[in-house]
């Protein structure tokens, strides 16, 4: 029994492998084909459609970070949309497949050898060799099946379970607050990267239209080239994150893009590098722009402190064991925002890393992010913003929790001169009755 259940989750993490990348790759095709029918169709050129198979065979490596050549150019840029993808359909697939160990491990060696017979049937060179090549299909495969189990309903369960046993409920609740705190600034950061490509493409609508013009490209074909650099919108909204901190971006030793450089000398007329930004020279615009980041994070951070397991609430009464429990609570909000900033540069370098590429082998060499540079600038956005927000938190406490004691103190106060009072009065209407009774 368990060697026939054995032999039927090998065989259902083949097919999860094959299934995946076929439902992948087809789709992908056909886009292809379609693109080089239409570029040929108005071109007037023939023989572009038979290299369909072959780039289809390298964009599929190249989205698992597998660089080739094309032509005159060099990609080696992962379209990190495709890559999200094809992690997302390898999720699905190992759903359908089951949660087990041998479909997961089956699935992989069949995923690693598919794409070792891509680079067998391509005809495009493929710069990198065949270990590197299985290691980086094996990182996409894991992250696939990392995605299955985070979204799979009873391994959530089982893991929630061994978190709760395992681990005490006063750091459950620090760690849980850090990684919602941190995911919500990644994402507020990404919006405020998509906002900033969406300005780029606008204010560089006239530029795009004369590299279309210079490259003879026809309506046909400008408007599947536009559509095949939706693969790598993220890539371009992870550089303007590093443009709006401060640390730009940079198209090998060709050209330089930050807030107060934009400038380029012999790029190639690709229309995208049309829509790149122009320095601002409005100090008060570039100060704004900078502090888009500061203030998600300060707004994520304050939110959190608001409301959710860590929020604050004032004591009714202003005891020595209330205080010391808000001054904990405080303090572990301190270290909430520390393990948030923690996890959010950890997820900061590896959307820089994965962002960056290359388009040859001399001037474009390197194409994206200084990633030191960039991590630097976007450290100090979160550290103003979360900072700012805590402190702003701790004297807002601090008032308030003043104003109450204050008013306590007062009441109490009142409060125990009143049997005085009493006292003295009766005192001298004692007197009075006495003075009264020896008249």
């Amino acid at each position: 029994m368990k060697k026939k259940t054995s032999v039927t989750s090998i065989f259902k993490g083949t097919l999860a492998a094959a299934g995946a990348l076929f439902i992948y790759a087809i789709p992908l095709g056909c886009f292809i084909a379609l693109m080089l029918l239409v570029v040929s169709m108005e071109d007037g050129s023939d023989g572009l459609t038979a290299l369909t198979v072959s780039l289809t065979e390298g964009m599929v490596l190249l989205s698992q970070g597998v660089p080739f050549t094309f032509g005159t150019i060099t990609m080696a840029i992962m379209p990190l949309t495709l890559s999200v993808l094809l992690i997302a359909l390898i999720a699905q697939c190992l759903k359908k497949a089951g949660p087990k160990a041998d479909v997961w491990l089956s699935g992989l060696l069949a995923w690693v050898l598919l794409n070792q017979f891509c680079i067998r049937f391509t005809h495009m060179p493929i710069h990198a060799d065949n270990l590197s090549i299985a290691g980086k299909s094996a990182v996409i495969w894991l992250l696939g099946t990392a995605l299955s189990i985070i979204s799979s309903t009873a391994q959530t369960r089982k893991l929630r379970d061994i978190w709760r046993k395992q681990i005490p409920q006063g750091v459950r609740s620090v760690f849980v607050v850090s990684v919602t705190v941190s995911l919500a600034v990644v994402t507020l950061m990404l919006l405020i990267g998509l906002i900033a490509v969406i300005a780029w493409v606008v204010n560089g609508n006239a530029s795009v239209n004369k590299l279309f013009e210079l490259t003879n490209m026809h309506t046909g074909s400008r408007i599947m080239t536009s559509i095949s650099y939706l693969a790598w919108l993220p890539n371009m909204v992870i550089w303007a994150i590093s443009w709006i901190t401060g640390a730009g971006f940079a198209i090998g030793d060709l050209g330089t893009f930050t807030l107060w450089v934009g400038q380029s000398t012999n790029l190639p007329p690709l229309p995208l590098f049309g829509i790149f930004p122009s320095p601002v020279s409005d100090s008060g615009t570039r100060l704004a722009l900078q502090m888009c980041i500061p203030m998600a994070c300060a707004l994520s951070a304050i939110t959190a402190m608001l409301f959710g397991p860590l929020k604050i609430r004032l004591p009714q009464q202003t005891e020595r064991h209330e205080t010391r429990h808000l001054v904990s609570l405080m303090i572990r909000h301190a270290l909430m925002l520390c393990g948030a900033a923690i996890i959010i540069l950890l997820l900061s370098w590896g959307m820089f890393a994965v962002s960056n590429g290359a388009l040859g082998e001399k001037h474009l060499a390197t194409v994206g992010v200084d990633v030191v540079a960039s991590m630097r600038m976007v450290g100090w956005a979160i550290r103003q913003g979360f900072i700012a927000a805590w402190l702003v938190a701790v004297i807002a406490v601090a008032l308030l929790y003043g104003i109450r004691w204050l008013l306590a103190s007062r009441r109490n106060a009142s409060d125990d001169s009143m049997p005085t009072q009493i006292s003295l009065q009766t005192t001298a209407r004692e007197e009075n009755d006495d003075s009264k009774s020896s008249d």
